[in-house]
């Protein structure tokens, strides 16, 4: 028996070791969101959904501002809504020092909307349990993530290295690199079928307060620890005109924000249809690095 009780645990520390050795090799290439859970605590943070993960590339804003340190912390609509689960999140990946930051805040209407079913119901948001809400957001690997939100088999966390032909990367910056065939056709087929999944969409969301609320708090929050920023992102006029209807006074209540916080908010409207996009929603990285240096620059005439 003794024997049997040593055997079995030789085996179960070499089981576990060689685990935990598949797990440190999780990185950018894991998936589009581990890698923002296995960095420390930042100063600096780009927030907000799909449209500013995939869009906004800390690295250009980075040097037009002569800094080093923003980050981007955004993830997805379902994900990174405004909300508790979000805010909590932000809370842990602010280094508590930190007093000089660069915040941007991206917002837009989704963003501040919640299914009719629980709109103002904060317990019910779709987010709830997902990988926004685990406790460990700095460390690496990150086991919580791994061993419970991770969406591929393990055994892709020895494989991938092997592939390659990415179609995303996870920079260390938290950018998310997406490369997709852009040929015109397919580009038509993406954007069109975004269009149907938003105008879907907008009868099943509203305005909700509780979200608003939270954007309220995590502006709040963020003043503590340097200067918060709003930027609306640019999308094509017909996506953009299908937010606006979700909720129509939106630009009013981005107004009143930036009054009752004194921040500054930049609606990224005017080329809007003159840049490419991979779905009419989300920035093509070309794209992408035009308006984080338009953005750049703005942040850098409001210092």
């Amino acid at each position: 028996m003794r024997k049997f009780i040593i055997q079995l645990l030789v085996f179960s520390i070499l089981f576990f070791s060689m685990a935990y050795g598949v797990f440190c090799l999780a990185d950018g290439d894991a998936d589009h969101y581990y890698a923002r859970f296995a960095t420390p605590v930042q100063s600096s943070l780009i927030l907000g959904t799909s449209k500013a993960a995939q869009g906004l590339q800390p690295a250009i804003i980075n040097e037009v501002l002569g800094r080093k340190d923003i980050y981007n912390y955004s993830f997805t609509l379902p994900h990174s809504s405004f909300g508790p689960s979000y805010l909590n999140s932000i809370k842990k990946k602010v280094n508590p020092k930190t007093k000089n930051g660069v915040f941007i805040i991206t917002v837009d209407p989704f963003s501040v909307s919640a299914k009719l079913e629980n709109l103002n119901d904060s317990s019910n948001f779709r987010e709830n349990g997902r990988f926004i809400s685990i406790e460990n957001v700095t460390s690496k690997p990150n086991l919580s993530y791994l061993l419970h939100h991770y969406p591929h088999q393990y055994i892709y966390l020895l494989t991938h290295k092997l592939d390659y032909v990415h179609n995303d990367y996870l920079h260390d910056d938290g950018w998310a690199e997406i490369n997709l065939p852009m040929n015109e056709d397919i580009v038509k087929t993406r954007t069109q079928a975004k269009i149907e999944e938003y105008a879907k969409n907008r009868n099943q969301f509203d305005f909700s307060k509780v979200r608003f609320a939270y954007l309220e708090k995590t502006i709040k929050f963020l003043q503590q620890h340097g200067k918060v920023y709003l930027v609306r992102l640019p999308v094509l006029t017909p996506l953009w005109e299908l937010e606006d209807m979700t909720v129509p006074d939106f630009e009013n209540k981005m107004t009143y924000l930036s009054e009752k916080f004194q921040i500054e908010y930049l609606k990224m409207d005017k080329s809007r249809d003159s840049l490419v996009y991979f779905d009419g929603y989300h920035l093509y990285k070309t794209s992408g690095k035009h308006v984080s240096k338009e953005l750049g620059d703005w942040i850098k005439e409001m210092e």
